[in-house]
């Protein structure tokens, strides 16, 4: 940790701020070139495997105010595996696209100027037909790209900052920025809506999961430099700026389903 950072996070809030005297002077210059934007899908042609996941089938769930009502951090995540489909629509609700705008799509989590910067990866323990691994989830044509398949729980979980509950949870996920797609049009101020993006996309997964009957959290600390190098990312272009976990709980009382597995340590 650096020993100024709080110089620094300040340096940061000025640089990435608006006032009404500076904004029109600073963009006059700025133009957004639609027409040689980033790429605004991400893809692994060499993947290990390739698995189709196709349109989720939807479960009954409670209405929409009583999701808000229950939603809570649950962390006492059971020996068991999501099924796929489960996989599907939590994945689905934080980055489904839902409409065709011609040049661009419209996603199911908005975003700062419909760029859409946030890429998912999963570190899989536990879902039925899928090999445990690292996968990342190709938006395009919705399939979950296997990066490194085998048991890395023990690796998640060190690179997720030792956190009991990743060791025992279904999937983590770790939700990361390419940041020249929203830099491109916003520059400064694309490192602050990064982060509003993933959030967007958090809180989706989070009802998604409460919806559902699953325990889910959100997670603000991991070892940064670990998991850049498990995904193969360079921490500055492309970098880590959201992480969860996942996985089944009893659900008969969420006092009880809220705090991880007691370890003997």
């Amino acid at each position: 940790m650096h020993p100024d950072w709080r110089r620094i996070c300040d340096q940061f809030l000025t640089a990435t701020s608006y006032s009404e005297l500076e904004y029109e002077d600073g963009w006059k210059d700025r133009h957004y070139d639609r027409e040689n934007r980033p790429e605004t899908y991400l893809s692994y042609p060499d993947a290990e495997v390739r698995i189709e996941l196709g349109e989720p089938r939807r479960t009954e769930t409670p209405d929409f105010w009583t999701l808000l009502d229950n939603r809570r951090s649950k962390r006492n995540y059971l020996p068991e595996p999501l099924s796929l489909n489960e996989l599907n629509l939590l994945l689905w609700s934080g980055q489904g696209i839902t409409a065709d705008m011609g040049d661009y799509q419209l996603r199911t989590a908005p975003s700062s100027g419909a760029l859409y910067p946030i890429e998912t990866y999963l570190i899989v323990n536990q879902v039925d037909e899928l090999t445990p691994g690292l996968y990342h989830l190709s938006i395009r044509d919705w399939t979950l790209e296997g990066l490194h398949l085998g048991d890395i729980r023990d690796i998640g979980c060190r690179a997720l900052r030792g956190q009991e509950m990743t060791r025992h949870a279904a999937v983590n996920v770790i939700w990361t920025a390419a940041m020249e797609r929203c830099r491109a049009k916003y520059f400064e101020r694309s490192y602050r809506y990064v982060w509003w993006d993933s959030a967007m996309v958090g809180e989706n997964f989070l009802l998604a999961a409460t919806a559902m009957g699953l325990g889910a959290c959100i997670m603000g600390s991991w070892y940064d430099d670990q998991v850049h190098e498990l995904l193969g990312i360079d921490g500055r272009e492309h970098f880590s700026v959201l992480t969860g976990t996942v996985g089944k709980v009893e659900g008969t009382n969420w006092l009880n389903d809220r705090r991880p597995p007691k370890t003997d340590s």
